[in-house]
C-alpha cells in the first residue's frame, strides 16, 4: 500500500463543485517562516506582502484538517533567529513516532563566510541550512520531513537532507545552491497547486499527484518561467508517493499547457487551467502571484517554445551571473529552455545554468 502524504478526497457535489473533505492531515506538523521584511533594509530587500503565497499555504493546511497546535507560523517581524529557533525545538519535540513533517520558508536566501547556505531571518543569527535539517534529525521523532524553500540559494537544504540515507527527508527548492531566484511567488505557488491537487500537475492523468510528479513540474516551472534551475531531492521510497489523490481527470489535453496570449500585439504567457466545450481556454497569467486569469478563445493563443534551444557542446557567449560579464563558454547539459556551460580556461566549480537572455552562439 502506498504510503499518502499530504492526501485529499474530492467529492461531487450537488452544484457539480469539486470540493476537499478534511483527511489525511492528523499526524501532519507544519513549520512554516515567511519573512518579507528585515530590520536590515540595506542588506535585505523587502518584498510585497499583498496576496502572500505563504499564508496561502498555511491556510491550506488548516482549512484541511491539521489540528492548530500542529501549525506553527512565524513572519516577519516574528520570526528573529532568536524566535524561530526556540519554536522550531520546541514544536519538533512534541511530534510523535510514525508522525511528518512539512517545513517552508519564504524570504531572501544566502551564503555567510564559511560558505553555508542560509535563510534570512528579520534579525540575529545566520540560520543556515545545514542548522535547520540536524535539528529536525535531532528533535523530530517521526521518519519523514518535507523541507521547502523559495529564496536565494535554496538548494542547500537539497544537499543537506542527503547527509541523512536512513531517514524519508525530501526537499524541494526554487534554485540551485549556488545561484539565486526569483523575486516571485513561482515556486511557492507551484508547490500549492500540487497540494491543492490541481489536474495540470497530473502528468499521466491518473487522478493523482505523486512527488516524483511535483517536483519535476516544479523544475520546468522555474526554468521556464524565471530561467533558473530548481533543485530537490526525493528518495527512491518515496517518488511514488501521492502528494494529491482523487482528483478530476483533465478532459482536455490542453489543460497544462504553457501558452502566450495575445493582447493587443503584445503576448503574455500563462498556462491553461480550464477548457469549455466552445473551444475557449480559460489561462492563468504569471505574474507577481499568478492571481490573473481570463477566458481565451483558441485563435489567440500560442503554444510556449523556448527562445533558444543550443546542442551539446556548442560554443557560446555566456552572462556569468558573478560579474555580469561575457564570457566564452560551451554547453555541456540542457534543460528545459536553460543551458549548462562550463567556462573556457576556468574550473568545473564556476560551471552554472544560464537563461535563454544570457547566452549567445559564437559566430
Amino acid at each position: 500500500m502506498k504510503n499518502i502524504i499530504l492526501c485529499f478526497l474530492l467529492l461531487l457535489s450537488n452544484l457539480s463543485v469539486i470540493a476537499q473533505t478534511k483527511t489525511g492531515f492528523s499526524r501532519t506538523w507544519v513549520f512554516m517562516v515567511g519573512v518579507l521584511e528585515w530590520a536590515d533594509a540595506n542588506s535585505f530587500a523587502s518584498f510585497e506582502k499583498k496576496e502572500r503565497v505563504d499564508a496561502k499555504i498555511m491556510r491550506f493546511f488548516q482549512n484541511n484538517g491539521v489540528p492548530s497546535n500542529q501549525i506553527k507560523y512565524l513572519k516577519d517581524q516574528q520570526a528573529t533567529t532568536k524566535s524561530v529557533r526556540a519554536a522550531f525545538v520546541s514544536f519538533l519535540k512534541q511530534a510523535q513516532k510514525g508522525d511528518r513533517l512539512f517545513f517552508y520558508y519564504c524570504g531572501h536566501g544566502y551564503k555567510n563566510e564559511g560558505e553555508k547556505v542560509c535563510f534570512a531571518n528579520y534579525q540575529g543569527e545566520d540560520w543556515s541550512a545545514e542548522e535547520i535539517v540536524r535539528t529536525v534529525n535531532e528533535n523530530f521523532a517521526g521518519n519523514q520531513a518535507f523541507f521547502t524553500a523559495d529564496c536565494c540559494n535554496s538548494g542547500g537544504l537539497v544537499k543537506e537532507v542527503q547527509k541523512y540515507p536512513l531517514r524519508e527527508y525530501v526537499a524541494l527548492s526554487s534554485v540551485v545552491p549556488t545561484d539565486v531566484s526569483t523575486g516571485n511567488w513561482t515556486f511557492s505557488n507551484a508547490l500549492l497547486y500540487g497540494l491543492q491537487g490541481k489536474n495540470f500537475i497530473d502528468i499521466n492523468n491518473n487522478g493523482s499527484i505523486t512527488l516524483d510528479e511535483l517536483s519535476k513540474y516544479i523544475d520546468e516551472e522555474m526554468a521556464v518561467v524565471e530561467g533558473q534551475k530548481a533543485a530537490y531531492f526525493v528518495p527512491k521510497s518515496m517518488k511514488n508517493w501521492e502528494v494529491s489523490s482523487n482528483i478530476s481527470l483533465k478532459k482536455n489535453q490542453r489543460i497544462g499547457e504553457r501558452v502566450m496570449v495575445d493582447y493587443g500585439g503584445e503576448d503574455y504567457m500563462g498556462f491553461i487551467e480550464g477548457a469549455d466545450a466552445n473551444n475557449k481556454f480559460n489561462v492563468r497569467f504569471y505574474s507577481y502571484t499568478n492571481n490573473e486569469t481570463d477566458w481565451v478563445e483558441a485563435a489567440r493563443l500560442k503554444s510556449f517554445s523556448c527562445a533558444k534551444d543550443l546542442p551539446i557542446g556548442t560554443k557560446v557567449q555566456a552572462l556569468s551571473g558573478v560579474d555580469k560579464k561575457w564570457y566564452p563558454a560551451k554547453v555541456i547539459q540542457k534543460f528545459s529552455c536553460l543551458h549548462y556551460i562550463h567556462y573556457d580556461g576556468y574550473g568545473s566549480e564556476w560551471d552554472e545554468w544560464i537563461s535563454p537572455e544570457n547566452i549567445k552562439k559564437n559566430w
